[in-house]
């Protein structure tokens, strides 16, 4: 990973083989970034994605071992119990141009992934909300 800071914003190049969430997660934590946000472009060739059905309150997924365009990924940056938390959708294209999208688990880059990360000021927690089932902002 290669990155450029001019203030608050990162503007960040994802290397082949790295992971997106891995690699972003630690990049918060080394950089000290609690609360922002982030959206992107590139190409995987692997990603796991989930999709969040509130009836039984739980995630299917699918992993993809495939190329991949990044056609837009975008997330958020919290905190739950003050561990760096990422929530992260994105869209991705296969060879036929079919559009794949859902909540990134994760994914390896197969080229690139440019990233650009802006960070916010103070630190917004996450709390696991028991009718919804899923950890929501706590505001």
């Amino acid at each position: 990973m290669k990155f450029k800071q001019i203030r608050d914003t990162y503007f960040i190049r994802l290397e082949r083989g790295e992971k997106i969430i891995e690699t972003l997660k630690d990049f918060c934590a080394k950089n000290r970034i609690k609360c922002g946000y982030f959206f992107g472009i590139g190409a995987l060739g692997e990603a796991e994605l989930a999709h969040y059905i509130v009836e039984n309150k739980k995630y299917t997924s699918k992993a993809l071992k495939q190329p991949l365009e990044i056609i837009n990924m975008s997330g958020n940056i919290t905190a739950m119990n003050k561990e760096i938390y990422l929530h992260c959708h994105i869209t991705l294209s296969d060879e036929e141009m079919k559009a794949i999208a859902g909540h990134l688990k994760e994914g390896v880059i197969s080229a690139t992934c440019e990233v650009i990360l802006v960070k916010l000021g103070a630190a917004i927690e996450r709390k696991y909300d028991d009718f919804i089932g899923l950890n929501l902002l706590n505001l």
